[in-house]
């Protein structure tokens, strides 16, 4: 395991993960005393309970070892594919697969609205490029000064539907760049400013940084799983809203963790 570094192993992982839950002093959640070491859980003598640590979290019920979660979250920080983390954890492909899924549905969601200069665009995510029958909308604004940005699923890109995601994405007061798809042609109705690119004479402005967006995405999907069955869609457009945006959340286990550690999905 020398390519996963400074990771807590054995033992030392699961007091690590017990810290970083109940806290350097060992203190219940109830009543802030000081909690005793029982066989398998902790006491606490003035409420009269049991407490298993994991209980506490999402981790609840996993029996998996602390230092293999940790392995696995790591893993999955950096990018490390289902069978590349499958070669250094030991685990089964379909476990890393669920694992990474659990890590995706605890990271926050997206609600302060973007503004100022935002790109706005929309890309096909599926199995056969040719057949848009068998692919899914995805459509995506991005701040172009602070790279922030939102993603959601659509089941069609008519003007509808893409002016209600920007209306629930953006302040009004802000300035769009979108391509030359004419669901975009009416924003300025609602008090946006509006710049086209037309890309088919090879304009592209300001737009490169949303086209930039589906670029990685798209080459991050290739690299790690191949093909992504429509199910998984909506944890991974959550997954590369939150590497943009809460970025401190991927440098190492202990960051995550001690973020997300009491979500609840």
């Amino acid at each position: 395991m020398s390519t996963i570094p400074n990771l807590p192993a054995g033992r030392q992982a699961e007091t690590y993960l017990t810290t970083l839950i109940l806290g350097p002093r060992r203190q219940c959640p109830g009543c802030q005393r000081r909690l005793a070491r029982g066989p398998d859980y902790w006491w606490c003598k003035p409420c009269r309970q049991k407490l298993r640590p994991r209980a506490l979290t999402w981790l609840k019920g996993s029996r998996l070892p602390a230092e293999t979660i940790l392995q696995l979250l790591w893993c999955w920080q950096h990018k490390r594919s289902p069978g590349a983390a499958r070669d250094l954890t030991g685990v089964s492909y379909r476990c890393v697969a669920r694992w990474y899924e659990r890590f995706r549905a605890q990271l926050p969601r997206e609600t302060a609205p973007l503004s100022g200069r935002v790109a706005v665009d929309e890309a096909c995510f599926g199995r056969n490029r040719g057949q848009r029958k068998n692919q899914t909308w995805v459509v995506g604004a991005t701040e172009i000064d602070t790279g922030r940005r939102k993603l959601a699923i659509v089941g069609k890109r008519d003007e509808g539907v893409l002016h209600r995601f920007v209306l629930d994405t953006v302040t009004t007061d802000s300035f769009l760049y979108t391509d030359g798809w004419g669901s975009y042609g009416s924003l300025c109705d609602y008090g946006y400013g509006h710049q086209i690119s037309n890309h088919e004479d090879g304009d592209f402005a300001e737009t490169a940084y949303i086209e930039c967006v589906w670029s990685s995405a798209k080459r991050q999907v290739r690299r790690m799983y191949g093909l992504v069955k429509r199910q998984y869609l909506p944890g991974l457009i959550r997954e590369w809203e939150a590497r943009t945006n809460h970025a401190d959340l991927f440098t190492n286990p202990t960051t995550y963790l001690r973020a997300c550690l009491f979500r609840e999905g």
